[in-house]
């Protein structure tokens, strides 16, 4: 009888310990994910303001070709 309870404590404590391990990876799993939204919208705003450095070396050349 006694193999048997502590069989039966085991196999909870497992069952939590996997529980708590899914967790961990979900709040890992999501930590991941914010951070490639935020990487991404880093790249993306980045790219935007290349694009306006551009246009504004552009029209600084053409208005210098015009004087």
């Amino acid at each position: 009888m006694r193999k048997n309870v502590s069989l039966a404590r085991l196999i909870e404590s497992n069952k939590e310990n996997l529980n708590n391990n899914q967790m961990f990876i979900d709040l890992i799993e999501e930590k991941v994910h914010r951070k490639q939204v935020e990487m991404q919208e880093r790249h993306l705003t980045k790219q935007a303001g290349e694009g306006n450095v551009i246009k504004k070396g552009l029209v600084i050349t053409t208005n210098d070709n015009l004087s």
